[in-house]
């Protein structure tokens, strides 16, 4: 017998009501797929998000982290005179900036607004600013508030001294960084500062032909992208220009530093001797129109414009006694900074009487030896009107020595003699009443009214000198039309301009503004004043060696409240010479000298004292005409420790300058923290340095002055 066992299929039983675990699985399993579908549709989506639309501006959050824009602003064009001396030039330098950044640890970057800077870390900023304040003579309030400046970028000083520069690296601190820059130097000091202007701590021009011509010489800035290293440090490689600078355009002036020198030498001398309110000469060329020298007193140094105490300071911080004192010097420097010659005008007086003569000649109204009644001192041509008088009591003159002995009632006699409306023609074609077109910030126009509007007296005192108003550099401009042949010359400052690279971009040649005058009647004139040196009242003008000249004294009384005051006026001398074929233009001018004196007694002197000066250094001169290599800049010095100028220096010391290049020396000398002034002889090319002052090895404070005397090697 045998046994069978069945088998029955196992039934599922819920056990406590609980469904079994392999009916949850089947019935969740396609929710748990489904959640975990749409969790990888969204993390795929934000990527997509990220990678596209977000891309830029994550990848500039990422650059913003690990790298920072520092601007590089170009170097300034150079300016240079007629002889390639250089006048304005533009050395290396560094700044000192921060990245604050580094002082904030929860700073998250963002756009503008959006960057979150959290709280920063003070003790940390406190501690730098201890170490940076001496060092920059600044107070630790001062220094940490820039450290913790809300911005990416912070300057802490411009154009730091090598001394300060070397200091800061030594202490190697985190987030302080060194940008390299240009600082504006003038080498020979006030030497024409009025005409060349200065510039500004960014380096934009404020004055004169630095104004006129900023966007020439200023060129383009760049931009460099620094990376950080993992602590935070830039490294800044030149080759990482995001945008590269374009360095400025390099002018050649018209102006000759040595007769600029010999100018400002005379007028130093006229002050001491006169004592006026201000002095102030002009020399053009009258073939050209080319300005070769223009100054006036007072004058500045354009390398210093403020005292030492008075930089770096806010005027919150000056006691009372030191805001009177800046108050005073800020106006003493308005006062030097003004370009007399172009800005000033003045009822011309005298030397209108050149001009009412030649109108005359040339309209044939007056003939040479013609005698003119000069009314022995006093013309009373009209009962209601006050007479017209001379100095001396002269009776019968004849043309010429009315201008010799300069009457006002001749010149009045003859310049009556025109139609009005031809008189006022002749006076806007010789310049008066619209600017010369010299471009240049300030020039005044000068004041002509017209024929309708002249009163019963007016032509007869415009006739010598009175009812109008011009600039010094009008009427000399004026001048040169009877020295050159009767054509008014536009007067030219800047000769050419060129890029960085030396090759000439632009070139300003001579321009008639207009033929005055016929030759004939010019140079009838020039024979006709040739007397007021030899025989009438410019004989304090007559030249050395017999060099003959011929020119106009003026002295003309000045309007004080609606009154001429006896006792002020302008003292000038206008001449020009070699007489025969005149090279040299020069107007000097006095304003209010002590005592009644006249322009013979204290303008014509000045007039020789120049004149000679020029002609002696004429002799001795190079080629004035030659082209100045501009190709040569001190902008290309090399900064490595085995460049000539940085050998051998040690700081706090004064270097040995002797038989260096000129441009080596102020180098060195800027490397110790010295300020270099040079000084050349007058007819000498400047290159190399034949002496110094103070001595090799001389102690040297930081901004003392070292004297380079340079001349031939």
């Amino acid at each position: 017998m045998s046994l069978r066992f069945a088998t029955e299929p196992r039934i599922s039983r819920r056990l406590l009501g609980r469904q079994d675990p392999q009916d949850l699985l089947s019935q969740r399993l396609p929710w748990i797929m489904g959640g975990m579908a749409l969790w990888a549709l969204l993390i795929l989506l934000r990527l997509l998000w990220l990678q596209g639309v977000e891309h830029q501006r994550y990848r500039a959050r990422a650059e913003q982290q690990h790298t920072t824009i520092v601007p590089i602003p170009p170097i300034r064009g150079e300016l240079r005179d007629r002889r390639g001396e250089p006048l304005a030039i533009s050395i290396k330098v560094e700044s000192l900036f921060v990245d604050p950044r580094v002082f904030y640890p929860n700073y998250k970057p963002g756009k503008g607004d959006e960057r979150q800077w959290g709280e920063p870390d003070r003790k940390a900023a406190a501690a730098v600013a201890v170490k940076l304040a001496p060092i920059l003579e600044q107070t630790r309030a001062q220094v940490l508030e820039k450290l913790l400046r809300k911005k990416t970028f912070v300057y802490l000083e411009r154009h730091l001294p090598p001394i300060k520069t070397a200091a800061v690296r030594a202490l190697n601190l985190d987030g302080i960084e060194f940008q390299p820059e240009s600082r504006r130097f003038y080498p020979r000091g006030s030497l024409a500062a009025q005409i060349i202007g200065f510039t500004n701590i960014d380096g934009l021009g404020q004055l004169g032909i630095e104004q006129t011509y900023d966007k020439q010489l200023v060129g383009v800035k760049g931009e460099l992208i620094a990376p950080k290293d993992a602590h935070g440090k830039l490294l800044i490689l030149q080759e990482n220009y995001s945008q590269v600078p374009v360095n400025g355009a390099s002018l050649q002036l018209s102006i000759d530093a040595s007769i600029q020198h010999i100018v400002e030498d005379t007028l130093e001398e006229g002050v001491r001797l006169s004592h006026p309110r201000t002095a102030y000469a002009v020399v053009v060329d009258p073939r050209t129109g080319e300005i070769l020298a223009m100054a006036g007193t007072p004058t500045f140094d354009p390398n210093h414009i403020l005292p030492k105490k008075f930089r770096n300071r806010a005027e919150s911080e000056l006691s009372s006694a030191e805001r009177e004192e800046l108050r005073r010097e800020l106006e003493r420097q308005k006062a030097a900074r003004k370009v007399h010659p172009v800005e000033d005008v003045y009822e011309p007086g005298s030397t209108m009487k050149i001009f009412t003569a030649a109108i005359a000649l040339e309209e044939r109204k007056v003939h040479l030896g013609e005698r003119i009644d000069c009314m022995s001192g006093r013309w009373l041509y009209s009962p209601k009107i006050p007479p017209i008088t001379d100095t001396h009591r002269h009776g019968l003159l004849t043309f010429e020595e009315v201008l010799w002995q300069s009457s006002n009632i001749g010149a009045a006699k003859i310049g009556i003699r025109l139609d009005p409306a031809v008189h006022y023609q002749y006076l806007r074609k010789f310049g008066f009443g619209d600017a010369t077109g010299l471009n240049f910030p300030g020039e005044s126009s000068g004041r002509l009214i017209a024929p309708d509007r002249w009163s019963v007296p007016t032509q007869y005192t415009m006739s010598y000198g009175y009812g109008l108003s011009t600039t010094p550099l009008q009427i000399l401009m004026a001048g040169c039309a009877l020295a050159n042949g009767g054509k008014l010359m536009q007067p030219i400052l800047v000769q050419r301009i060129y890029n960085d690279k030396g090759l000439l971009l632009k070139e300003f040649k001579p321009t008639v503004r207009g033929q005055v005058l016929s030759e004939e009647t010019a140079n009838l004139m020039k024979e006709t004043l040739k007397g007021v040196i030899t025989q009438g009242t410019g004989k304090r003008a007559k030249l050395d060696n017999d060099v003959e000249a011929f020119g106009k004294t003026g002295t003309s009384r000045k309007l004080i409240d609606g009154q001429y005051d006896p006792k002020r006026h302008y003292a000038s001398f206008m001449g020009f010479f070699p007489a025969d074929k005149p090279q040299f233009g020069v107007l000097v001018m006095l304003d209010d000298p002590a005592g009644d004196t006249t322009g013979g007694d204290v303008a014509a002197p000045l007039f020789k004292r120049i004149g000679d000066g020029i002609l002696r250094f004429r002799q001795t001169a190079p080629d004035p005409d030659r082209e100045a290599d501009l190709k040569l800049s001190l902008r290309d010095w090399p900064v490595s420790e085995s460049d000539e100028a940085a050998l051998h220096v040690e700081r706090g010391r004064v270097p040995d300058l002797q038989g260096l290049s000129l441009k080596a020396a102020i180098h060195r000398v800027v490397l110790v923290g010295g300020n270099p002034k040079v000084e050349a002889a007058p007819g000498v090319t400047a290159t190399h340095v034949v002496g110094q002052s103070p001595s090799p090895g001389a102690p040297l404070e930081p901004g003392t002055v070292v004297k380079i005397k340079a001349g031939m090697p």
